[in-house]
């Protein structure tokens, strides 16, 4: 079974998951699948682990 984590988007506020060990602490942006806004995770108002 697959980690993941769900973000919450710092402009949209729209909720998603990602994978865990591919996306967490990485240093990659994320994309948000609601407005296309790229962050990093550390960005995120919320984060659900």
């Amino acid at each position: 079974m697959a980690n993941i984590f769900w973000v919450t988007c710092p402009k949209c506020r729209g909720e998603f998951y990602c994978h865990t060990q591919e996306l967490r602490h990485k240093g990659i942006k994320l994309l948000c699948p609601y407005c296309s806004h790229q962050f990093l995770d550390e960005e995120s108002p919320r984060i659900m682990e």
